[in-house]
């Protein structure tokens, strides 16, 4: 059966048994203040807005103890300049594997889905857009058959954020449930559920809060949180919850793999209740079989307008979703100043609040090659409101254009980038650069 998180180079690098070393350096540079959407979105928060070189140092061993278990430690060092310039851990981890169950601690990044195409980079609450949170993470590999028809997929994590941020040493909650009917082989339908909490910390305006055990059950049920919780956490649930929603239909045939999909957003009851529907992504993920110079296209539709309709002052939980956004974790859905998730959603510099969480956006990505040329290319159409507080006026267009093409050599992989951005509201930007990377394996 067809597997939808299609690896990269960097997850075969992970997957190989031994010592792996790597060494990879980016050089950008742009006609504009800041770099093309596209070169710095979805990189795994490697990149920023204002990057011009970027060093990056990876390295893993990994034991293969029998068919059942295997053992993988790694990290990786990361110097940019930008926005966030400096030198910082980009990984460190442990990873276990027993059967079906993958148990990673430290800061991993998670593997890329759909081969990096897909605008939400396969996920639309954790797109890869930010760096690796710290934390626990558990997975099943593959779905545990019920019956012969019926499936079920779970994940399990706990995270912890930075200090510097609205509220101080907040966590985060994680857990996902998948079940899925299998018609045949070749055909599946599935559904799941994810669901993050932010909870704990300290807040410059309501003090410390709840982060007891009783108040953990709380979150990971979703209950209410009690007297020493919050209003407005006491008539909804403890904590800034989010999730997802996501309804996949999988068909493999002869000539090609097809993924039918839609992933809704949700922050509070209204979502839970499809309230903001049709907000969230619409996919269409094609791996044709017998074209030799593609290996994979995505079309997208994304929008996020309607999130549960205006917000009304003193009521809670109704309408006013605020993607990404909380008033008690004003700070959102961001880890080191970027968003987590769908990175159309843009956040206020100053650290509170969106400017602009209200979009339609047409997506296409494409990757594949030629003999020893890979490429990757993505081209997005924007229509941006600003957010229901402070709308755009007149709205924004946007185009988000972007192209890669690597060349692999005995000695190493060269790519070249380019993108290119127009917008009516503000500055038109192109972008070119030149990356390098190489790697050992013993």
């Amino acid at each position: 059966m067809l597997v939808w998180s299609a690896a990269g180079a960097q997850d075969q690098d992970q997957e190989a048994n031994g010592f792996v070393l790597a060494v990879e350096g980016k050089g950008f540079a742009a006609t504009g203040s800041e770099n093309p959407f596209w070169m710095y979105s979805n990189q795994y928060g490697r990149l920023d807005a204002e990057t011009n070189v970027l060093g990056l140092v990876q390295a893993s061993y990994a034991a293969q103890f029998n068919e059942q278990n295997r053992l993988e430690v790694g990290g990786g060092l990361l110097a940019n300049d930008g926005l966030y310039d400096g030198v910082k851990l980009d990984e460190l981890y442990a990873t276990y594997t027993w059967g079906i169950v993958e148990a990673s601690a430290g800061m991993k990044h998670r593997k890329e889905k759909l081969r990096g195409i897909s605008s939400v980079g396969g996920d639309i609450i954790w797109s890869n857009n930010a760096r690796a949170l710290p934390g626990v993470y558990i997975q099943m590999l593959k779905p545990l058959k019920i019956f012969k028809w019926f499936e079920a997929k779970a994940t399990f994590g706990h995270y912890f954020l930075e200090e510097d941020r609205y509220v101080t040493n907040a966590q985060v909650h994680h857990k996902s449930l998948e079940l899925a009917l299998v018609f045949s082989e070749n055909d599946r339908l599935s559904g799941s559920m994810k669901h993050y909490v932010q909870f704990g910390g300290t807040s410059p305006v309501f003090g410390k809060q709840p982060s007891s055990f009783s108040d953990y059950i709380k979150v990971f049920f979703g209950s209410s949180g009690g007297s020493g919780a919050i209003e407005g956490d006491q008539i909804n649930s403890l904590g800034n919850g989010l999730g997802s929603y996501e309804l996949a239909y999988d068909m493999t045939r002869e000539n090609y793999n097809l993924r039918l999909y839609h992933q809704n957003l949700f922050e509070d009851a209204s979502g839970i209740e499809l309230n903001n529907f049709p907000d969230g992504v619409w996919g269409v993920y094609l791996e044709p079989k017998k074209v030799s110079w593609l290996d994979a296209v995505d079309l997208e539709y994304v929008q996020t307008v309607s999130q549960s309709g205006r917000p009304t002052p003193g009521i809670f939980g109704k309408e006013g979703d605020k993607y990404f956004f909380n008033g008690v974790y004003g700070t959102g859905w961001r880890y080191k100043d970027r968003i987590i998730g769908l990175p159309f959603i843009i956040a206020r510099a100053e650290g509170v609040g969106n400017l602009n969480d209200r979009s339609y956006v047409m997506h296409l990505g494409a990757t594949g090659s030629f003999g020893n040329l890979r490429y990757q290319g993505k081209l997005s159409y924007a229509t941006n409101l600003g957010t229901y507080d402070v709308a755009y006026t007149p709205r924004e267009h946007a185009v988000y254009s972007y192209g890669e093409l690597g060349y692999t050599t005995s000695f190493g992989m060269f790519t070249g980038y380019a993108g290119l951005d127009w917008s009516d509201r503000t500055q038109n930007t192109l972008g070119v650069g030149l990356g390098y990377r190489y790697q050992f394996k013993k």
